[in-house]
C-alpha cells in the first residue's frame, strides 16, 4: 500500500519565528566581531604610538647622557640651553676626518645637538602643542650643527636644519637637577616653574628629567573602542604639563630621568 506523500509546507508562523531566531543569532556574531575589530584598531593605534614613544625616549637618553663630553679640556663642550621645553647641548666625539676621535672642538656634525618639538606649533617654546585643539600633530625633532649656538666659535659653522625625530608629540618637558644645595637630600631643581636654567647655573645640571606625552596618529575611529581621553598628563615633579584635552586621541606618558656622565 503506497502511503501518500505529505506536501504541506512551513506555515508563515513558523518562517517567521525561524527568521526571528536566525536575526538574533547573526546579531549575536555581528556583536562579537565588532568587538574584536574595534579591540585590535585600538590596540594597533596604541602599539604604534608606545613603540615611537619608547625609541625616541631611549636615543635622546643615550645622546643626553653624553652631553659634556670634552676628552681633551679644550672644546668647551657644555648645556649651552636648557629650558623646560628646549635643550641644546655640545660634545667633543669626532675629528675633520670623521675617526670618531675628539679634536678639541665642537664643530664636527653630531657635536651640537638640539631637542625641541615642531617650531610653528610651539611657537612660544614651551614644549607643549600650540594647536592641540584642533588635531594638528606635533612631532618631536632634532637638530644638529654647530650653528645652533647663534655665538658659535666655528669658523665655518653650519646645521643639519630641522629632523623628526619622533612623530605625534604633544608635550616635552625638561627638568634639571643640581647639587643639593638645601640640605634636604634632594636634588635642587635649577628651573623651577618650567623656566629656563639660568646661564650662571647651567654648570650644576647632574640629572635631566625627560617626559614625553605621545598620542595615537589618528583618532579613535568608528571601528574601535568608544574613548574619550579626559586624562591630565604630569612630570616627575608633579607639575601638570598636558590638561585634559577631552578629545579621541590615546596619549601616552613616557618619563626618564637622565644622568649627565661629564
Amino acid at each position: 500500500m503506497i502511503r501518500p506523500v505529505n506536501k504541506n509546507g512551513f506555515t508563515l508562523i513558523e518562517l517567521l519565528i525561524a527568521m526571528a531566531i536566525a536575526s538574533i543569532i547573526m546579531g549575536a556574531v555581528f556583536s562579537v566581531f565588532i568587538a574584536q575589530v574595534r579591540g585590535q584598531v585600538s590596540q594597533d593605534i596604541s602599539l604604534d604610538m608606545i613603540q615611537g614613544a619608547r625609541a625616541a625616549l631611549d636615543m635622546m637618553a643615550d645622546e643626553i647622557r653624553m652631553a659634556n663630553c670634552d676628552p681633551t679640556q679644550g672644546a668647551n663642550a657644555r648645556i649651552i640651553t636648557a629650558s623646560a621645553g628646549e635643550l641644546i647641548f655640545s660634545l667633543d666625539v669626532d675629528d675633520d676626518a670623521e675617526t670618531n676621535q675628539p679634536d678639541g672642538d665642537y664643530c664636527d656634525g653630531n657635536e651640537v645637538i638640539r631637542y625641541h618639538l615642531t617650531r610653528l606649533l610651539d611657537a612660544d617654546n614651551n614644549g607643549v602643542n600650540d594647536n592641540i585643539a584642533s588635531g594638528v600633530a606635533c612631532n618631536l625633532c632634532r637638530e644638529t650643527g654647530a650653528a645652533i649656538e647663534l655665538s658659535s666659535p666655528c669658523p665655518t659653522p653650519t646645521k643639519s636644519g630641522l629632523q623628526q625625530f619622533a612623530l605625534n608629540i604633544d608635550a616635552l618637558d625638561f627638568v634639571y637637577l643640581g647639587p643639593d644645595t638645601d640640605g634636604d637630600g634632594e636634588p635642587d631643581i635649577l628651573n623651577p616653574l618650567r623656566t629656563a636654567v639660568p646661564a650662571a647655573d647651567l654648570n650644576d645640571i647632574r640629572c635631566i628629567e625627560v617626559t614625553l606625552v605621545a598620542r595615537g596618529g589618528l583618532v579613535i575611529p568608528v571601528l574601535a573602542q568608544l574613548y574619550t581621553n579626559n586624562n591630565r598628563y604630569w612630570n616627575q615633579q608633579g607639575d601638570a604639563i598636558l590638561p585634559a584635552q577631552k578629545d579621541r586621541f590615546r596619549r601616552l606618558r613616557l618619563t626618564t630621568t637622565i644622568t649627565v656622565r661629564n
